[in-house]
This record gives C-alpha cells, sequence and structure tokens, in this order.
C-alpha cells in the first residue's frame, strides 16, 4: 500500500470515529450529578429526530426563477441534449448527466414553463423540471 492510500485510510477512519462520537451525543443532555441521560431527555432528542427526519424538504420556489433557468428547448441527438433557456444560452448534457422530474406543487413550475437547476457537484448535471408529464414529450425534439 502506498503512502497516499495508508493517509487517506487514518484520515477516513479518523472522520468516522469522530462523527459517529458527534452524533452519538447529539440532543442528549446530561443530568446534573450522575453523568446519566434521563428517560425523558431521551425521548425528546428521539421526538426532535424524527420530526426532522419526516419533515419535507424545503425547495426553491420554481415559479419565480430568472430567464437563465428557464427552458424553451430541448434537443435530442445521439448521446447529447441541448437545452436552451429564454436568456437564448444553450447547454449541452451528455444523456446520464441529465434528469427529467415532474414538480406538480404549488412551488413547482408555471404549466409551460419548465425549469432547469443544476444538480451535480461538478457543475456537469442538471434535472429539467416540467408541471405535467405531458410537457415533457411536447418540448423534447429529437435531432437527427
Amino acid at each position: 500500500m502506498n503512502r497516499r492510500a495508508t493517509l487517506m485510510l487514518v484520515v477516513g477512519g479518523a472522520a468516522g470515529i469522530a462523527a459517529s462520537t458527534a452524533r452519538a451525543g447529539v440532543g442528549l443532555r446530561k443530568k446534573e450529578g450522575d453523568g446519566r441521560t434521563s428517560a425523558a431527555d431521551a425521548d425528546q432528542a428521539r421526538d426532535a429526530k424524527e420530526r426532522k427526519i419526516g419533515s419535507a424538504p424545503q425547495f426553491q420556489n420554481l415559479k419565480e426563477v430568472g430567464p437563465e433557468r428557464q427552458v424553451v428547448a430541448v434537443r435530442y441527438h445521439q448521446d447529447t441534449y441541448r437545452v436552451t433557456t429564454a436568456d437564448g444560452r444553450s447547454t449541452d448534457f451528455w444523456e446520464a448527466n441529465l434528469r427529467f422530474k415532474i414538480d406538480s406543487s404549488k412551488t413547482g413550475p408555471l404549466n409551460g414553463k419548465p425549469v432547469i437547476l443544476p444538480s451535480g457537484m461538478m457543475g456537469d448535471r442538471a434535472s429539467v423540471f416540467f408541471a405535467s408529464p405531458a410537457e415533457m414529450s411536447a418540448l423534447i425534439k429529437h435531432q437527427a
């Protein structure tokens, strides 16, 4: 094993131990005196964790995005999608890096005005959100 691999194992292991130790103590307060947690405190911590897990994520209101995020055309050729936005810019995405999603909620895009949002850490992936499934086939055109 080379030095770089050894270093990564040591750093990764230490980070994992520190993270699990930190998670184990979240939300639990010690009782004065004996150093043990009470059952009531443990119940409160569990309830708080369940509320956090069960709460819906807060999404951006897609009705309010600017022209740089509003999709006007999607062209498909071989293995590449070319997405054109309302501000006139076009961006190419490899077919595996572009996702098509439906958001019919009150914060979803307007009917007939799909929205593109970045979704990858490297800037090479994105998601196009539609208000309904019918809009997908109407917008995406195959280019020969």
